[in-house]
């Protein structure tokens, strides 16, 4: 599975936004974007974002898991060291 810092890299590459204070995936802040919500259904099927309701307006967001927990690639690979983004090669 990618991990969330590369996920985010990925889908704010692709035209989404990503909402720096939650992990919170939005497809667009700009209405005139054509980025569909597809994706995000998928990935959340497939476990990569977490569904969550908000408070305000009881509407179900999308959000990287684990957004809070890990403020770079250092502390999510003590926390997964076998993720294969986090190992080391020599060659």
């Amino acid at each position: 599975m990618i991990n969330p810092h590369d996920l985010a890299e990925l889908l704010d590459r692709n035209g989404f936004y990503i909402d720096d204070d939650d992990g919170e995936v939005l497809p667009s802040l700009d209405p005139d974007d054509n980025v569909e919500e597809d994706l995000l259904i998928m990935l959340a099927a497939v476990g990569c974002l977490v569904l969550k309701r908000h408070s305000d307006d009881n509407m179900i967001g999308f959000y990287l898991p684990h957004w809070k927990a890990y403020s770079n690639m250092d502390e999510y690979c003590l926390e997964f060291p076998n993720d294969p983004a986090c190992k080391d090669y020599d060659l």
